[in-house]
């Protein structure tokens, strides 16, 4: 009896190890990728927006606009009404805010587009202390086209997104409320949030699978959704909207043959992509300007998508 006594006083102190392991491991590298004051997102926001970027929206009359997430988060916009038919949705990447967004938005006013901008959760002005690394940011999207449809219920959207952006309106592309979505513009995002935060994982010191597997369980579990089903391609394919799939010729933040993997998994008569040469992650409008404002319009005028007044 002392024997059995002693071996189940062993199991339960090393089962509450185990246990403490697997909580402060996975709540430590959870926090570092997922928390609004992540170190690593802390050190993507150090680059601060250029007085051109925070002026341009103050020059072209946006106004601030915002809205209650599903999950009751303030959610901050800049929305500009041109009285058009066509409206952009720009959603700016991990770490970022809508200040980035400011050359794309250009790209989209010169066509005559009515603009939102998004602050995503977690970002910027908008509430929230978890990142929603795409796969919550496409329930977002959704609800800023809901409010799109207050604003002008025949709106036809464009959703335009960068990085984890870019997947993000990928993701929000299958959402059944999002009917009046008419192409989807995705620049540098990853095909699968567990394959990006397995790769980023690798770019660590640390080089565990253990702590890996920790971290992805104890993740899933917080966050209440299996990353690997956070997942472009199956989203994708439940949609039939065209799609450009712009990336970075030397993108080793998120590699570019995930734009080969999304481009790839779809029907050929709705793709259309543009791989940047010698340009990094989100560096690809500043490599070659001219030409990726040219393949944007191009991609417009072949799916007839033009705003109207």
């Amino acid at each position: 009896m002392i024997v059995l006594a002693w071996t189940m006083l062993a199991f339960m102190i090393g089962l509450l190890l185990g246990l403490s392991f697997y909580i402060i491991t996975g709540n430590i590298i959870y926090k570092s990728i997922f928390s609004r004051n992540s170190k690593i997102k802390k050190q993507i926001e150090k680059k601060k927006n250029s007085d051109e970027e925070i002026a341009f929206w103050d020059k072209n009359n946006f106004i601030d606009v915002s809205i209650q997430s599903y999950d009751n988060l303030k959610l901050f916009g800049k929305y500009l009404n041109n009285g058009s038919s066509h409206i952009a949705l720009l959603v700016h990447g991990y770490g970022g805010n809508y200040c980035d967004m400011m050359k794309y938005a250009s790209i989209f006013l010169k066509q005559g587009f009515d603009i939102l901008a998004v602050d995503n959760r977690a970002h910027g002005k908008s509430e929230g202390d978890t990142v929603g690394m795409g796969w919550v940011d496409r329930c977002d999207i959704t609800k800023w086209c809901e409010f799109l449809t207050t604003q002008n219920c025949n709106y036809k959207v464009v959703l335009f997104g960068q990085s984890m952006g870019a997947s993000a309106v990928c993701m929000a592309s299958a959402e059944k409320n999002n009917c009046n979505i008419v192409a989807i513009i995705e620049d540098c995002g990853f095909d699968n949030t567990y394959r990006q935060v397995c790769h980023l994982y690798k770019k660590t010191k640390l080089h565990s699978k253990l702590l890996l597997d920790i971290f992805v369980s104890y993740a899933n579990r917080r966050n209440g959704y299996d990353m690997k089903q956070a997942d472009c391609i199956k989203q994708l394919k439940k949609s039939c909207l065209p799609i450009f799939v712009i990336h970075g010729g030397e993108d080793d933040f998120v590699p570019t043959e995930m734009a080969y993997n999304i481009y790839n998994s779809l029907d050929d008569n709705r793709k259309q992509l543009y791989i940047v040469p010698g340009a990094k992650h989100t560096e690809s409008y500043n490599v070659n300007e001219k030409k990726y404002i040219r393949k944007i319009n191009e991609f417009l005028d072949k799916y007839n998508i033009k705003a109207k007044h």
